[in-house]
């Protein structure tokens, strides 16, 4: 029997349904869906072979899965995703979470037959269509339990989309220190796939006799971060679901260990223990929108992340705007303008005004030495 093809479009912040959709569909359909990934926000550069790789993805598909929250049916990306498909005349099913429900999403999706994910009857409508595509009987599971599943993971989603949001509700007024000493996260799988660029840039903006580190492992950002460091520039792959920074290889679009690469990467819990040792002030997570990482770091510091799709030329421009901005304002205006003169949607989140047990726990965790392990991702 023929492997029915599916692309399925989602917001990277959203990779748990994902994650639940694709795990649930093979073991459903016992491998017969043959399941491409897709994400508006990626930690690769536009322009690299993961552009490739999602325009064959979408060539090959015979039904599309769009993931849409309240949040997601506004990125440009998705809805370019969403084109894409119907202008192929590929099957487009909306899968609805998080605030939005069939009947509320745009035009160009409120006429396909759209599910509520955490609907027991929603979730069974949506598995008889899939085995009238593949033309199979229709798995016998428990659909009350399925939904179940889906409302847990939408009660963690809102609880750290509050939380970004009410961080970026909060202004700032600090300012950056005079001669700031910057920190260049980055791996070579990143550098390679072409934001190699960003890096010149961040430097590039600075005077030559800025103290500045560029780091490509986990032993070397630990050494580095035990001496006082102001601003921490990630462009490195963060994993959407525990906020864990990867200096080794990852398969992409899945953000998965390479099974024949020596993981090497730092969990967030541990990257939060790290920043207040070094009495860090800002991290800029240039490489994507990590909720995960965001709502584990925002007690310490402050934080700027994109909120949408931005290419490598505007991601320069914008390293090259703030970090020349910084010397005459604060971080929330040098982020505002730079995000103004470069077109890269940037948003600043300030820290928590209050630091409640951050601290204790990761001691606590690295006394027990399992500070550095990777978080289940």
């Amino acid at each position: 029997m023929p492997k029915l093809e599916v692309f399925l479009s989602h917001r990277t912040t959203e990779a748990r349904f994902a994650d639940l959709i694709k795990a649930r569909l093979e073991e459903d359909f016992f491998g017969i869906i043959n399941l491409f990934y897709s994400n508006d926000i990626t930690s690769v550069p536009v322009g690299a072979k993961w552009d490739d790789a999602l325009l064959e993805g979408l060539r090959r598909a015979t039904v599309m899965l769009a993931l849409c929250s309240k949040h997601s049916i506004k990125l440009p990306w998705i809805n370019f995703e969403i084109g894409a498909a119907a202008s192929r005349g590929v099957e487009i099913i909306p899968l609805c979470h998080s605030g939005i429900t069939p009947d509320l999403l745009p035009a160009s999706l409120n006429m396909k037959q759209g599910v509520m994910l955490t609907s027991a009857k929603g979730l069974e409508r949506w598995y008889v269509r899939l085995s009238t595509l593949i033309g199979c009987r229709m798995p016998r599971l428990d659909f009350e339990a399925f939904a179940k599943q889906f409302t847990e993971l939408e009660k963690v989603y809102e609880q750290e989309l509050n939380e970004q949001q009410a961080a970026t509700a909060r202004r700032t007024t600090e300012r950056s220190v005079a001669n700031p000493h910057v920190v260049c996260v980055t791996s070579r799988q990143y550098r390679d796939l072409g934001l190699a660029n960003e890096i010149e840039a961040v430097l590039a903006a600075f005077p030559t006799l800025l103290r500045h580190d560029i780091v490509m492992s986990s032993a070397d950002l630990m050494r580095v971060l035990t001496l006082p460091v102001d601003i921490v520039h990630i462009a490195a792959y963060v994993c959407p679901r525990s906020g864990t920074l990867f200096f080794s290889a990852v398969k992409l679009p899945e953000g998965l260990s390479q099974p024949e690469a020596e993981e090497d990467c730092i969990s967030a819990q541990a990257l939060n223990h790290l920043l207040q040792r070094a009495g860090t002030k800002l991290v800029v997570i240039a490489s994507g929108d990590s909720l995960a990482l965001i709502s584990r770091l925002l007690p310490v510091v402050h934080l700027i992340s994109p909120q949408e799709r931005v290419s490598a030329a505007q991601m320069a421009r914008w390293v090259k705007e703030f970090y020349q901005l910084l010397w005459t304002n604060t971080l929330a205006e040098a982020c505002e303008i730079a995000t103004m003169q470069s077109g890269a949607m940037m948003t600043m989140m300030s820290r928590h005004a209050v630091i409640a047990g951050a601290s204790a726990a990761d001691v606590d965790a690295a006394n027990a030495g399992g500070m550095f392990a990777r978080e289940r991702t």
